[in-house]
C-alpha cells in the first residue's frame, strides 16, 4: 500500500484499500480503483470507528489498522504491527467465553455473505475425544476464556474465506497455513487468534480459534 492515498487516487492499491473496507463493513459503493467520495467517506467513517484522525488519508496509521503486518516489513510472530497488537475494524467482543464468543461473531458475518456454513464451535469432553481432538483446543468447553468456530468449505472458497478472515482480524495472509497465533485489541481487550487453512486436518474448513490474553 502506498504512504498516502487520497482524492483523486486511482490503481490497483485504491482496488485493495476499497477490497478491505468492504470486508470489514465500510461500504465504498464499488470497487474500481478510483478513490472518489464514496471511498473517502468509507475512510472516515473507518477512521472515526478506530478513534483516528478522521481526514480521509489513507497514510501509515490507518493502512496499518486496514491491512495490519501483512503491509508492513517486518513481524514479530506475536503481535500484528511493530509489537503493537492490532486493532481490527468491524470487529467487537462479547457474549460468552470471555468476550471471545462476540469476537467470533465478524467472522461468522463474513462466511454468511458468501453462503459458507459454520460446522463446529464448542463442544463438550465426550465430542472432544470422539473428534479425536485435546482439551487444550479452543473448541473444548472446559477453556472458559476461548471460542473456536469452524466453517465447512473447500477448496477456492476456502482460499478466498481465510484470505478474508485474515483480512478482518488483521492477520498477514502470509501467516495462512501455518500455526501462529496473532495478538490483537477487541474492546480495550487483548485476544490471541489463530486462523489454520490447509494444515493437516484442515483442508475440508477454515478454522478460527480466540483466546481471551
Amino acid at each position: 500500500m502506498a504512504l498516502s492515498i487520497n482524492t483523486n487516487s486511482r490503481g490497483s492499491d485504491v482496488t485493495r484499500l476499497q477490497q478491505a473496507l468492504t470486508t470489514r463493513g465500510f461500504n465504498p459503493r464499488g470497487v474500481d480503483g478510483a478513490f472518489g467520495n464514496n471511498t473517502r467517506a468509507a475512510v472516515i467513517a473507518f477512521q472515526r470507528a478506530q478513534g483516528i484522525t478522521a481526514d480521509g488519508i489513507v497514510g501509515p496509521d490507518t493502512s496499518q489498522r486496514l491491512f495490519g503486518s501483512r503491509e508492513a516489513k517486518y513481524f514479530d510472530g506475536v503481535s500484528d504491527f511493530n509489537g503493537v497488537p492490532a486493532n481490527p475494524g468491524n470487529v467487537n467482543a462479547g457474549r460468552g467465553w470471555g468476550g471471545s464468543e462476540g469476537v467470533a461473531d465478524a467472522a461468522k458475518s463474513v462466511a454468511r455473505s458468501m453462503g459458507i456454513p459454520v460446522t463446529s464451535e464448542k463442544r463438550n469432553l465426550a465430542e472432544t475425544h470422539r473428534v479425536g481432538s485435546t482439551t487444550g483446543s479452543d473448541h473444548y468447553t472446559g477453556n472458559t476464556n476461548a471460542y473456536a468456530t469452524d466453517f465447512g468449505v473447500s477448496g477456492a472458497r476456502g482460499d478466498d474465506l481465510a484470505r478474508r478472515l485474515a483480512d478482518t482480524y488483521g492477520i498477514p495472509r502470509s501467516s495462512i497455513g501455518t500455526y501462529n497465533r496473532h495478538t490483537i485489541t477487541v474492546d480495550g481487550q487483548r485476544y490471541s487468534v489463530q486462523l489454520l487453512w490447509k494444515v493437516s486436518g484442515h483442508y475440508d474448513h477454515v478454522h478460527l480459534g480466540i483466546r481471551r490474553a
